[in-house]
């Protein structure tokens, strides 16, 4: 309700009906009967109007009230966007996150998961291949970059999978005669194995004359570093290598022994299978290829029997 004072030019209007007061003479003439202005000492007469509508009451937050007070009026959300939310999207909205609270865990779980293969299973060959051609001397090598490739490892009678990620042939070898040649010589296990898989980390890294890291390596430093993985110092140098080994027919060859060129120039380790694993020339990189064509000869340095 709201209250509405008239004006003192209205209060002194004067009425129809004259009026006595109760302090004059009887015979005193009448005077007309006047409205006491609003300023006057008496209570001043008023006029209330009442509406048909209550007021809204707002409760506006502490720091809304003070946008409002420095930016002008802040709109109810409903106002601002057009309108009410939607009850639909609401709903949709709320199972959403039901359906995200379920699912989180589930993902959690399979992101941690490492797929099993049964040992009697059949290995799939997903490897996929590429062929690359490099220039050295003047003369052009071609090579197969295969990736993925897995090699089935038996041991006790429990057949694993081991997978590499690259695997690098060239002269004429193949990816499935390497495969076969890997999985004899791992599925033997012992010093051979390890040797074997110590070379194998440095298939396709760069050959630098007098490397024997990752970021490069020439032939005699794939070998040292081969054998120092079974605890056997070799030189970073052909010629002492071949010294210290033992010379055997090829016959007797098995995967791991040396294999080196009669004239000291160049070395490798044999896989089996008539494949080499080496570091070749500047330009080219770690790979398998078939036995060399050049004089060469066969080197044990492993004790007899293993």
């Amino acid at each position: 309700m709201g209250r509405h004072a008239l004006s003192a030019a209205d209060d002194r209007r004067p009425t129809d009906t004259p009026v006595r007061r109760a302090d004059t003479a009887p015979d005193a003439p009448l005077r007309p009967r006047v409205r006491r202005p609003a300023a006057a000492p008496l209570v001043a007469r008023s006029t209330y109007v009442e509406h048909r509508k209550p007021a809204r009451v707002i409760a506006m937050p502490q720091h809304r009230a003070a946008l409002a007070t420095a930016a002008g009026p802040v709109l109810p959300t409903a106002v601002r966007t057009g309108g009410a939310k939607d009850p639909r999207h609401v709903r949709r909205t709320a199972t959403m996150q039901r359906a995200a609270l379920l699912i989180a865990p589930a993902l959690a779980v399979t992101s941690s998961l490492t797929l099993s293969i049964p040992a009697e299973a059949a290995p799939v060959d997903t490897a996929t291949s590429a062929t690359t051609t490099a220039s050295a001397g003047g003369q052009a090598q071609t090579f197969t970059v295969a990736r993925g490739v897995r090699v089935p490892v038996t041991d006790r009678g429990t057949t694993s999978i081991v997978s590499y990620p690259t695997l690098v042939v060239s002269g004429g070898a193949t990816v499935g005669e390497t495969q076969a040649a890997l999985s004899e010589v791992l599925s033997a296990g012992g010093d051979r194995a390890t040797i074997v898989q110590t070379a194998l980390q440095y298939l396709g890294d760069p050959y630098v004359e007098g490397g024997a890291s990752h970021t490069g390596i020439d032939c005699s430093g794939l070998t040292m570093v081969a054998y120092q993985a079974v605890g056997i110092q070799l030189d970073h140098y052909v010629p002492t290598q071949d010294a210290v080994a033992t010379t055997i027919p090829e016959s007797e060859a098995k995967a791991g022994d040396l294999v080196v060129y009669d004239n000291g120039d160049h070395v490798g380790l044999y896989l089996g299978y008539g494949l080499v694993l080496q570091a070749p020339h500047p330009g080219e990189p770690v790979d398998v290829i078939p036995m060399f064509p050049a004089a060469h000869h066969f080197a044990r340095l492993l004790p007899a029997g293993s």
